[in-house]
C-alpha cells in the first residue's frame, strides 16, 4: 500500500504574480522614502548636538521637524510590512495537517487586517481635519502640522490598498491559484 501523493504546490498566476511584485515594489520604494527620512533627522540631530557642544548654539526647529517627519516616516514602512507580511502570526492548527483550512484563516486574518487599517486611516483623517480646524503648529518654526497628518492619512489609505491586494493574494491562496514568490508560506 503506497502512502498518498503529496500536494504540489501551485505554481504563481500570471496576474496574481504581477500584482505581488507590483505591490512589493511600491511599497519598498515608499519605506525606503521613509527611512530616507529618518536618516536626514538623524544627520540634522546630529548637527544639532555637535552645534550645541561645539558652538554652544542649537539649530532652532529640530524638534519641531523630528516630531512631524517621524510620523511620515513610521507609516512609510507599514505597507512594506503589510506587503510582506512580515506581521507576527500565531498558527492554532497545523499548516501541514490542515492546508486548506489554514490558507482560509489566513484570507480571513487579511481581510480583519484590512478593516482595521480602513479604520485607522479613517480616524487619522478625522485627527488631521481637527488639527486643521484648530490651526495647529509646530512650537518654534510655526509650521502648521495639518499636512503632515494628512500625508500619515494617505499612507495608511495606501496601506489599506496593499492589505487590499494581500486579500486578494490570500483568497487566490485558498483557491489554490496562488502562492507567495518572494516568501516561503508559514
Amino acid at each position: 500500500m503506497s502512502a498518498p501523493a503529496a500536494e504540489a504546490p501551485p505554481r504563481p498566476s500570471g496576474g496574481l504574480l504581477w500584482l505581488e511584485r507590483l505591490g512589493l515594489t511600491a511599497t519598498r520604494a515608499l519605506s525606503a522614502l521613509g527611512l530616507s527620512a529618518l536618516l536626514f533627522l538623524a544627520v540634522l540631530t546630529l548637527v544639532d548636538g555637535l552645534a550645541r557642544w561645539l558652538l554652544n548654539q542649537p539649530i532652532e526647529g529640530v524638534r519641531d521637524v523630528a516630531a512631524v517627519a517621524i510620523a511620515l516616516a513610521v507609516s512609510c514602512c507599514l505597507p512594506v510590512g503589510l506587503m510582506e507580511r512580515s506581521n507576527i502570526v500565531i498558527r492554532a492548527l497545523p499548516v501541514a495537517r490542515w492546508p486548506r483550512i489554514s490558507r482560509t484563516l489566513d484570507a480571513l486574518a487579511a481581510i480583519l487586517v484590512a478593516l482595521i487599517m480602513g479604520a485607522m486611516a479613517w480616524q487619522f483623517m478625522v485627527f488631521a481635519g481637527k488639527i486643521a480646524k484648530a490651526g495647529e503648529t509646530t512650537w518654534i518654526l510655526k509650521i502648521p502640522t495639518a499636512p503632515f497628518w494628512y500625508g500619515v492619512s494617505a499612507i495608511l489609505l495606501c496601506a489599506v490598498l496593499v492589505q487590499t491586494i494581500v486579500v486578494v493574494l490570500e483568497l487566490g491562496r485558498c483557491w489554490g491559484r496562488f502562492e507567495h514568490s518572494e516568501r516561503s508560506p508559514t
